[in-house]
Formats: C-alpha cells, structure tokens, sequence
C-alpha cells in the first residue's frame, strides 16, 4: 500500500489531477472491495470479507456518503459490522434479500444501529458529487450471485460497472433490459469465475481495462485462465489484485484515465485514451438522496463531517441521524 500511496500522491500534486473521479479496487483477498472518490465524496462497494479500516485511515475517510452491499456473502460484507460502527454512513443499499448467516444478521442489526439511511436496489441514479452511480437491480426471485447489485458509474465521458458476484442469468436480464453500455472500466464478476462471464457480455461492455478482485491461491480456482483469454482477446488490459495488489484508477470526464496498482514499476502508469462514444440512453434519471439534516456532535461543540478534527476532541451522533454537516 506504501508504493500505491507514493503513486496516488504524485497525482494528485500533478497537472493531471483537477477535479477527478478516483476508483480504488482493494487488495482485500478473496473477496470484493472498492473506493469511489470525487469532489470530497466517497462511496464504498462492498468491504471483503474481514474489512478495510486500514486503507480508510490511510485515506483519511471518516465519513461515507454510500456504502453498497452487492450481495449478503461474507467476502463481500465480512468487515461490514465494523465499518458502520467505527464511520459515519449516510447511505446504505443492498438487495433485500435476507440471508441466513451470521454475518448478515450482524450487518443488519449495524445498519439499524448506525443511523445510515436504507437503500433498496432499485433501478434509481444516485448523485456522488459530480458523479452519477445508476443502480442496476437484480431480477426478481433469484439466487443470491444472481441477486448482486450492480452499479454503472457515469462520470463525464468515463463509466466504470461493477457487477458483484453476478452470474449467466443476472447477466442476461442486464442486457435483455437495455441498462448496458461500453464501459472504460469493468470489474469482472464472481472473482473471474466462468460464469460471470459471456461473450454476449464482453461485446456489450467492451472495457478498455477489467478488474478481476481475487485472493492469491484461493480454493476456487478463480480466476479461470479461459476468463482472462477471453477479456484480453477482446482488448482489454486485465489487472489481478492477486498479482497486481490495489489498482487504483483517475479518470477525467472526457473519458481518459490513469490506471497504476501497489507492484507496479515506479512510473508504471498506463494511460488510456477516451473512447469512441455510444448513443444509448442513460439508464435513469439523476435523483440526489437527500440526507436527514443532523450531524455528530463535538463534545466541544463543533460539527464533524468530512474534514478530520482534533484527536482529543470526542464525538457522538443523535440517535437516528446520518452526518450531514460541513465542519
């Protein structure tokens, strides 16, 4: 994470970097985790299966606007429960559909207890600064892959997809219903499993780069080698956090973007030039969620949001509140 950090730092110092959209695929194992920035907003989808406060401290992230559960599996919600004690969550969405492990029950009975504001996976746009995240919703009556909450990410020019662990069958009712477009960046499905993935699927999409998240010598044999073949036949550059660790992608609104990980090369920045761009119709139209107008507290009386405070000042939240304070 050190490298990783160097890098971003040179970034943000760099001409390159006004006002960007920052997208980090967490090197969290075997098991999904990412952080969205832009304009000093954060979303958080899915956390792995034992957490990322580390890489929250690192960024110096006590706030976050949304957190997305794809799915109720433990490496995709494991460090759930202490993500929504130890941050503030404005907004937390997921697919509504219960589980019956312990995990799950304990991630509910935190949201509950956090104040965050629920979320249902409908098809709805949600407003992250200057960028739009359009909900995918998963078809009805499904099993719990084909239940992931997909998120197609619109900043300018650029959209990053994120699909969970979805399957064959999610993946058809996604293109059957017309929400699908080429994209710059994808994170693969189901860890590169074979069937998260589909030729019908990789011409819908067409990333200029594909992200698979998966742990160094897992059980599952994930990724499939015929899966990376096939994402780098159709002119992808596919990136491993097993190999890669942390990717960590910039992207401008005209659709350019940077992408660097934790094992690159000093300097080992690819670049990768705006796409040809298609006529399809937005999926949804933009609503900002809109949270209750409470805050945390200081002791010393002074409102928390974003920004850190003092480390000797102790801060608490209203019960039922989301923060939505500027400091």
């Amino acid at each position: 994470m050190g490298k990783a950090l160097g890098l971003i730092l040179w970034f943000l110092t760099s001409p390159l970097a006004a006002q960007q959209l920052e997208i980090h695929f967490l090197n969290v194992g075997q098991g999904d985790a990412a952080i969205v920035q832009e304009g000093g907003h954060t979303a958080i989808i899915d956390v792995g299966p034992s957490g990322i406060s580390a890489y929250l401290t690192t960024f110096h992230i006590d706030t976050i606007d949304l957190v997305v559960a794809s799915h109720p599996h433990a490496d995709h919600i494991g460090g759930m429960p202490e993500l929504l004690r130890s941050h503030v969550v404005r907004f937390y969405l997921d697919n509504g559909i219960p589980h019956t492990t312990a995990i799950y029950r304990r991630t509910v009975d935190a949201v509950r207890a956090s104040g965050a504001q629920y979320l249902n996976a409908t098809s709805r746009t949600i407003t992250l600064g200057a960028a739009q995240l359009h909900v995918l919703a998963p078809p009805p009556n499904t099993t719990i892959n084909n239940g992931s909450v997909g998120i197609l990410m619109e900043y300018g020019q650029f959209r990053a997809l994120f699909t969970g662990d979805s399957e064959q069958d999610e993946l058809r009712y996604w293109l059957t219903s017309g929400a699908i477009r080429h994209v710059n960046v994808l994170k693969v499905a189901h860890h590169g499993s074979p069937n998260g993935t589909s030729a019908n699927w990789i011409a819908a999409t067409k990333p200029q780069a594909a992200v698979i998240s998966v742990g160094a010598g897992n059980s599952y044999g994930h990724p499939s080698s015929f899966v990376i073949a096939a994402w780098e036949n159709a002119g992808a550059r596919v990136y491993r956090t097993d190999c890669d660790g942390t990717v960590f992608v910039v992207a401008n609104e005209d659709g350019s973007f940077v992408i660097t990980t934790d094992r690159a090369e000093p300097n080992g920045v690819v670049r990768f030039r705006p796409f040809a761009q298609d006529s399809a119709v937005s999926p949804a139209t933009p609503v900002e969620a809109v949270a209750p107008a409470c805050c945390r507290v200081c002791s010393a009386g002074k409102a928390c949001g974003n920004s850190r405070i003092a480390r000797d000042r102790q801060c608490h939240k209203p019960a039922g509140c989301a923060c939505n304070a500027t400091p």
